[in-house]
């Protein structure tokens, strides 16, 4: 014993006690009062009278009707009124739910990390769950706003195959504008448009109360444990929402602990029960009026998006998708662009100022639109080297180029420049023939075998049985 002491360099006892004891000695430490416990009745008083009380509150009667002289630190007054709160107020207590097939689909959001293109990215999935059969259906987007979630839904019902009799949802502001006494709400008009297209009636859960959906809560999670843990990888949302519906197919075959059955056996039953699909099957997409402005553009959610200068000064309507945006101006599409993801962007196309800036030809140097288009590469050479030679008429020349646009591809027409660069001209005329060969279709070859001699250059055919051929033998001879 004096040798492991030594060694370890621990006195004698403590390894006696080490030796005696199956356990590490345990410091005795000494039980103090707590400074509250004289007030215990009237903290337990108050408790009983209001049990959602807080610690604050509690601490603050105490200085004004017991003691003014009381000094505790805000800590020790929340850990106090907690433990008396835990034998005081009741737990509460639950019912486990029944429910019969097509009745109820659970749906909500929660947020997850996706690496991006290579960015760690944070996006909100969605995630809907029948409450029969626990058939899930889940896919992910950059935002959780009103087109994500007609997006979801729309997605969810269409999986399905069908639409159960309610939806139960939470309060979120995409689709309550006020809570109301009880289970009354105010609505979101879009959204109630959007589930009135679908037929499908929503439901909606008392604030703070997450178990009256549990059965999604509970679903977010395990999707987010078997498909974004560890962190998956992914070049685009499409390819995520692949995966997600893969697993969403996979899942039919797990067998559920409770009813013994699995996930797909449950919902071959529920199908039949669902209702038909609404035809036709609403946009999911969110209208909103705006103002073309005298840039000829509109800005949507601090972003910025270009439409023909023709359209100037003119009210549009915008069609907000999950991750596109379409502008309607006298009931025709104007223009249509990716949404962007951030705000405070720029999304502008060049092709829709190409009128203006012929008129304004000397605003081309610095136009905003044409730097923040992203045009290839040749085109910027192309415009430094216009304006270098010649300022007068770099304008027009430049604007003439970017009319191939209208026609041809951007590529076609970079590789087109970068070829008249690489020949010394910057002449519009010698990049549109360039342009204009490269795309012109090439004629199929056709077989000189094939081709059909003319009636009148065809050879006659010599016919021998209309000869004598002894008669011709015997003059030869």
């Amino acid at each position: 014993m004096k040798l492991v002491a030594r060694e370890l360099r621990l006195s004698k006892n403590t390894v006696r006690k080490y030796v005696r004891s199956l356990r590490a000695p345990q410091h005795g430490g000494i039980e103090r009062e707590c400074r509250l416990a004289p007030y215990r009745y009237h903290i337990d008083g108050w408790l009983r009278q209001s049990p959602r009380i807080t610690a604050v509150r509690i601490g603050a009667l105490l200085r004004e009707r017991v003691d003014e002289d009381l000094q505790i630190s805000e800590r020790s007054l929340r850990e106090y009124v907690a433990n008396r709160r835990r034998e005081i107020v009741a737990r509460e207590a639950f019912v486990r739910a029944l429910y019969v097939p097509g009745d109820q689909m659970q749906f909500d959001f929660t947020p997850v990390k996706l690496i991006l293109c290579g960015v760690l990215t944070v996006v909100q999935l969605f995630v809907a769950r029948l409450s029969y059969s626990g058939k899930l259906f889940a896919r992910v987007s950059l935002h959780a706003d009103q087109p994500a979630l007609f997006a979801g839904l729309l997605g969810a019902v269409v999986h399905f195959g069908g639409v159960p009799r309610v939806g139960v949802f939470d309060n979120a502001k995409i689709a309550v504008v006020k809570i109301l006494r009880g289970r009354n709400r105010e609505e979101n008009e879009a959204f109630r448009a959007f589930c009135g297209g679908l037929a499908l009636a929503v439901e909606f859960a008392a604030p703070a109360k997450g178990n009256e959906k549990g059965g999604v809560e509970g679903a977010c999670g395990f999707v987010e444990d078997n498909v974004f843990r560890p962190i998956p990888e992914c070049e685009s949302l499409e390819e995520c929402n692949t995966t997600l519906l893969r697993f969403c197919e996979r899942d039919e075959r797990r067998r559920s602990s409770v009813h013994h059955e699995t996930i797909g056996e449950r919902f071959s039953r529920e199908r039949s029960r669902l209702r038909p699909l609404s035809t036709p099957l609403p946009a999911p997409c969110v209208r909103r009026n705006a103002r073309i402005n005298k840039f000829a553009e509109v800005i949507c959610e601090t972003n910025r998006y270009s439409v023909p200068s023709r359209w100037a000064h003119r009210d549009a309507i915008i069609e907000l998708f999950e991750n596109r945006l379409r502008f309607i101006v006298e009931d025709q599409c104007v223009a249509e662009f990716p949404r962007c993801p951030g705000r405070n962007q720029r999304m502008l196309d060049v092709r829709h100022a190409l009128d203006l800036l012929e008129f304004k030809h000397r605003s081309v140097e610095r136009a905003e639109i044409i730097a923040e288009s992203r045009l290839p590469a040749p085109f910027m050479v192309l415009h430094e080297r216009l304006f270098a030679e010649d300022r007068r008429h770099a304008g027009r020349a430049f604007v003439a180029v970017l009319r191939l646009l209208q026609t041809y591809s951007s590529d076609v027409v970079a590789e087109c420049v970068s070829q008249a660069l690489a020949c010394g001209t910057l002449d519009p005329a010698a990049i549109a023939l360039l342009v204009r060969q490269r795309t012109a279709p090439i004629p199929p070859a056709v077989a000189l075998l094939a081709l059909r001699t003319p009636e009148g250059l065809q050879r006659p055919q010599v016919d021998l049985a209309r000869y004598d051929l002894a008669s011709l033998t015997e003059r030869s001879s």
